[in-house]
C-alpha cells in the first residue's frame, strides 16, 4: 500500500511530513527532578512558554507535581515503576489524571520498569518494560486501553529476546523493531563495567511481526 493511500485514524499526525506542516508549538513540557538535591518533594512536570510573542516567553509557567516523593521521573518513572497519566486538555496547566501503581502492573502483566511510550492507531498505549516483577530480563510490552486501564501484554511470547529497551513500529510494513539495554536488577545497582563484559547489557536489535505479535529475527550488533 502506498503512503498516500494510507488513512490516518489514530492520535497525532499521519506522517512526519504532516507534522512538519503544523504550526510551531507554543508550550513544551519537561520533567524536573529533585533527586540528589536533598529536597524531599515530588518531581514535577514543568510547562515552558516557547511562544516568542508571549510576555512569559522562555519561562516556566506551570508546575504539575507528582503525588509521590522519589519517583525520579524518566519517560514514565522507571525506578519506581509508577506510570503517570497527565491531562493536557489545558495545555498551559496540565493536571495529573491517573497513576498506575507498580503493584497493579506486576499483578496483571508481570512487568516492571516502564521506558518508552507510544500511542497505537487502535487507541491503545504501548510501553516497553525492562523487567519482570522480580526485576529480571527480558521484560516485554505493556498495553493500556483508551481509559488507561491495563489491557495486558502486546507480545504473545518473548523467547529469543534477551533484554528490552526502546522500540518503534511501522504497521504498513508489518514490522516493529526493539532494542536492548539491561535488566532492572543490573542497572539499579549502578553502572559496573564488569557487567558489560559478562553480558549483562544487550547488543541486539529484534524484528517483530506486527500483526502476529511475534519475534521473527534478531541481529547481534
Amino acid at each position: 500500500m502506498h503512503h498516500e493511500d494510507h488513512s490516518h485514524y489514530g492520535p497525532g499526525y499521519a506522517s512526519p511530513e504532516e507534522a512538519m506542516k503544523a504550526e510551531p508549538e507554543k508550550v513544551l513540557y519537561s520533567i524536573a527532578l529533585y533527586g540528589g538535591t536533598g529536597i524531599e518533594e515530588p518531581d514535577y512536570l514543568a510547562t515552558v512558554d516557547v511562544d516568542p510573542a508571549s510576555p512569559t516567553y522562555a519561562q516556566v509557567i506551570y508546575r504539575t507535581p507528582m503525588p509521590n516523593v522519589g519517583d525520579e521521573l524518566h519517560h514514565f518513572g522507571w525506578n519506581a515503576s509508577r506510570i503517570h497519566i497527565v491531562d493536557v486538555s489545558d495545555e498551559r496547566a496540565p493536571k495529573l489524571h491517573k497513576v498506575i501503581e507498580p503493584e497493579e502492573v506486576k499483578e496483571k502483566a508481570n512487568l516492571t520498569a516502564p521506558h518508552t511510550v507510544h500511542c497505537l492507531a487502535d487507541g491503545h498505549v504501548m510501553i516497553s518494560m525492562l523487567g519482570d516483577k522480580e526485576g529480571n530480563a527480558p521484560g516485554g510490552f505493556l498495553l493500556l486501553d483508551e481509559e488507561f486501564n491495563i489491557a495486558g501484554r502486546w507480545e504473545h511470547k518473548n523467547e529469543g529476546m534477551h533484554y528490552n529497551y526502546d522500540f518503534w513500529y511501522q504497521p504498513r510494513h508489518n514490522v516493529m523493531v526493539s532494542s536492548e539495554w539491561a535488566a532492572p536488577n543490573t542497572y539499579t545497582k549502578g553502572f559496573d563495567l564488569d557487567d558489560v563484559a559478562i553480558g549483562k547489557y544487550g547488543h541486539h536489535l529484534h524484528f517483530w511481526d506486527w500483526e502476529k505479535h511475534e519475534l521473527v529475527q534478531s541481529v547481534d550488533l
